[in-house]
């Protein structure tokens, strides 16, 4: 062989893998700039999520994407509900932290004040002349709790949340207590407020709470999608897509969305640079979509499929990624298997080069926003790393504690299933 030759495959060798280093590289790049604290946790606390889309618009003109008119963005209007000051629980004597001790539900109003609590236990529910004098209570300035203790009937424990959830007995507010403090975002308020406490930091000693809780309901707020793309040799396009927005703040505190889902944006902008840095121009026109709003009810989605850039029946696939950075257990492909023939080539690539482990297809749920293009009659799946994911929805899904794990393994699968697509 001749020597020149032999060099210059040994350099290429070499080479190929420093390609995907930098492209890991690039991934937590843009995880760890997105779940940073100078974008508050993507939400409407600050404008956290605006703030987030100039970040990804700039990469994306950065990777030389094409775009609509003049920009990236595609903006419409929600109503939300926020919390922009510190949350206040005392039961007792006793002053919890917030997001760690208890959160409040973001549906929530505004409430200061000391109130009673009163547990509702087994008696009232099971009791007819308990029951009808606890119903003749003015419970205004009382908050409602479950005494869980002889609820060990699980349906009558159930109908008990609900009873309390719902405040059908027309309370102060209400308090529930949960192992996990999971936040999220909502675009509607309640007449009451919501506490979630720790278990272990509520019990039924607690007769009396002082609280104090701030809300700001903006009616008309103001957020947008991302749409870049890489004009194929047909008009008929391949959407990769992922919510980039989180859960914002609760008063001070930050929800950095680490794993869900600066994950999946960072998957987005790979595949990006993966074509756009190709050298063969591919088949389908490749459509890079970052959606807000994923949080508070699929609205950035939603407002696509209504008002799509590209029309839907020409959108031969849609998959979307949603906390990709993780993965000990394997992953799921959801809708899966509502799409045999598609399922069948994953699972043909990934045999062949065990690209990742433990893979899964399922029958179709709601739960991300693949669904609003599968309500659309449109083919689309959702990609997400199973293990590991503790951190869903609290103040610690952050950089620092995210394991990347089969993120590499995703990308090529979906890689090699876009260039072998018919």
């Amino acid at each position: 062989m001749n020597y020149k030759r032999l060099v210059l495959i040994l350099a290429l060798i070499s080479f190929t893998p420093c390609l995907w280093a930098q492209d890991m590289n690039y991934a937590r790049k843009v995880i760890k700039e997105l779940s940073s604290d100078d974008y508050f946790g993507r939400g409407y606390i600050n404008k956290g999520d605006s703030i987030a889309a100039a970040y990804l618009s700039a990469e994306m003109k950065e990777l030389k994407l094409k775009n609509f008119e003049s920009n990236y963005y595609q903006t419409y209007s929600t109503p939300i509900n926020t919390l922009p000051e510190d949350p206040i629980l005392k039961l007792g004597k006793n002053k919890l932290e917030s997001a760690k001790d208890f959160i409040v539900y973001p549906d929530s109003p505004s409430c200061e004040g000391t109130f009673d609590v009163l547990w509702l236990n087994t008696e009232i529910l099971t009791k007819n002349k308990i029951r009808e004098e606890f119903l003749k209570k003015d419970l205004s300035q009382t908050f409602l709790a479950i005494d869980s203790v002889g609820l060990n009937n699980k349906e009558l424990y159930n109908f008990a949340s609900d009873l309390v959830s719902a405040n059908l007995f027309g309370a102060k507010g209400v308090m529930l207590r949960k192992n996990k403090l999971k936040y999220t975002a909502r675009t509607f308020l309640k007449e009451f407020p919501t506490l979630i406490v720790k278990n272990s930091k509520l019990d039924t000693t607690t007769s009396k709470i002082t609280v104090k809780i701030k809300n700001q309901f903006i009616d008309n707020y103001k957020t947008q999608n991302l749409l870049g793309y890489i004009q194929g040799k047909t008009d008929t396009c391949l959407v990769y897509c992922a919510h980039y927005d989180h859960l914002g703040m609760m008063g001070s505190k930050i929800y950095p969305g680490a794993n869900d889902n600066a994950s999946g944006v960072a998957m987005v902008l790979n595949l990006a640079k993966h074509y756009k840095n190709a050298r063969k121009k591919p088949h389908y026109t490749q459509v890079f979509l970052l959606f807000s709003g994923e949080e508070a009810g699929l609205l950035g989605s939603k407002h696509y499929v209504d008002h799509p850039l590209f029309p839907l029946e020409k959108t031969r696939m849609v998959m979307n990624f949603d906390m990709i950075g993780t993965g000990s257990q394997g992953i799921y492909i959801f809708n899966g298997k509502a799409f045999p023939v598609e399922l069948a080539l994953y699972e043909k690539i990934n045999k062949k080069h065990e690209y990742v482990s433990n893979m899964r297809g399922t029958q179709p749920v709601p739960s991300s926003d693949h669904a609003s293009f599968y309500n659309k009659d449109v083919k689309a799946v959702f990609f997400y790393a199973d293990g590991d994911n503790a951190d869903y929805h609290e103040t610690t899904d952050t950089y620092e504690n995210l394991k990347i794990g089969q993120f590499e393994g995703v990308f090529k699968l979906v890689r090699d299933f876009s260039d072998q697509l018919k």
